[in-house]
């Protein structure tokens, strides 16, 4: 394999700063480790972001789900680090904060090739919203912000969530290959 590009190592590199060290779902196999030297950072444009309600696991008032990045684009791209997640009320609206960084996993580069599915383990705190006065209000979808990306992709999800902005009732982790479902 010939040298890395300079993109990927852009990317590689962003990911390390945002992602590794601070405080939101690759392919079946595939994985960052063996990245083509032409694969090129993802975008908002070329990823569908979903969660399935039946892969909930969870204890002691949290809930967790996978947060599953599908790459409809006809090539690979390659993503790594965090992604940005909050709770969205019907009219749009960002209900209480956004979620905290988890820092269960290292972060690394991670390559979704055409068709490709990678996640990052979302976590969803019902034991805050329902004992910590913080309003609880339905929120109707995600708003998920690939990492390292300024445009969001909305993912339909029903939960209860904090109408206020200073309970932290929502958690997500970095971008691991593979699907999680």
């Amino acid at each position: 394999m010939g040298k890395p590009s300079r993109r990927l190592t852009a990317a590689a590199g962003a990911a390390l700063a945002l992602g590794i060290g601070s405080a939101a779902w690759a392919a079946t196999s595939a994985s960052a480790a063996s990245a083509p030297a032409a694969v090129k950072a993802c975008t908002a444009s070329q990823l569908s972001v979903w969660i399935s309600p039946d892969a909930l696991n969870g204890a002691a008032g949290t809930y967790y789900f996978p947060l599953e990045f599908t790459n409809h684009s006809g090539h690979a791209c390659a993503t790594g680090g965090y992604p940005g997640v909050s709770a969205l009320d019907a009219n749009g609206r960002q209900l209480g904060a956004a979620a905290a960084r988890n820092p269960l996993y290292k972060g690394k580069v991670v390559t979704i090739p055409a068709g490709g599915t990678a996640h990052a383990l979302f976590a969803y705190g019902a034991a805050e919203v329902s004992t910590s006065g913080c309003k609880p209000k339905t929120a109707t979808e995600l708003r998920v912000y690939p990492p390292n990306s300024k445009t969001a992709i909305n993912a339909f999800f029903d939960l209860p969530s904090c109408s206020l902005g200073k309970h932290v009732y929502l958690r997500v982790a970095v971008i691991q290959p593979g699907t999680n479902i």
